[in-house]
């Protein structure tokens, strides 16, 4: 099965679960801990399940790194890193901005989809190939001021601010990362060293696929796996400087 075609499967699996845990009326119930200390809800437990039953159904062979369960193996031919729902707090809340990740990395490949789990809208990002908004190619027109920042008791806002007063919150890290590769936010920044594989994977794949870049708050690489990092994430390469320049 191409990883395309996989990861579409799988989206349609994970927004399936979502819906019915939602109809049900107990999405916000708290079922376990994550392997990094913070709350599993019914909701991302339920996406989760449905990717992993999926995945032993089909015998389809992968190690997988997922926000909840953290790594699962079923197999060693290539790298699934997961996020059934990013932005579960916005869901259970009833705001509408939320998304399924995930990102397929192989030695001589990477794909990235980040799929909206609200509206008809998905971003793919093919490794060397380019990036792709609603089945089409993605284009970056800039058409924003917006600055998305998730920071620790207002670090950096002063710092930002002499770029742009417009600074946002969304809740939703790889919707925003996509929304910085297609120009409706200017950047997007998180200093709190809590970012993790799952949280940026894919999202990482579409804007750097498309000509973008991600680093820490050094403005050094990112690996693919990487945990508890900060980010800086921009589509323009003087822009990113700025910012990292600020930042220091």
């Amino acid at each position: 099965m191409k990883d395309r075609t996989l990861c579409w499967k799988l989206s349609e699996e994970i927004k399936t679960a979502v819906e019915s845990c939602k109809r049900a009326g107990n999405p916000h119930q708290i079922v376990a801990m994550d392997p990094n200390g913070g709350n599993t809800y019914l909701l991302d437990k339920n996406a989760e399940d449905a990717v992993v039953t999926y995945l032993k159904s089909n015998d389809i062979r992968c190690n997988l790194i997922s926000e909840e369960a953290g790594k699962v193996e079923l197999g060693s031919d290539f790298t699934m890193i997961l996020d059934p729902v990013d932005g579960s707090n916005n869901a259970i809340s009833g705001l509408p901005f939320y998304c399924t990740s995930l990102a397929i990395i192989r030695e001589d490949s990477q794909y990235g989809l980040v799929r909206n789990l609200v509206w008809n809208e998905w971003f793919e990002g093919i490794r060397g190939y380019g990036s792709l908004m609603n089945g089409r190619p993605l284009e970056y027109t800039p058409h924003s001021q917006m600055i998305s920042v998730y920071t620790r008791k207002g670090r950096y806002i002063d710092e930002l601010r002499e770029i742009t007063n417009k600074l946002r919150c969304f809740g939703s890290v790889a919707l925003e990362i996509c929304y910085v590769a297609n120009g409706s936010l200017l950047a997007f920044v998180d200093a709190r060293e809590k970012m993790r594989a799952t949280d940026i994977a894919a999202g990482r794949i579409v804007l750097e696929s498309s000509g973008g870049i991600v680093t820490d708050l050094n403005g050094d690489p990112i690996g693919m796996e990487e945990d508890h990092v900060n980010v800086v994430a921009s589509a323009d390469k003087e822009l990113h400087k700025k910012i990292i320049n600020k930042l220091k």
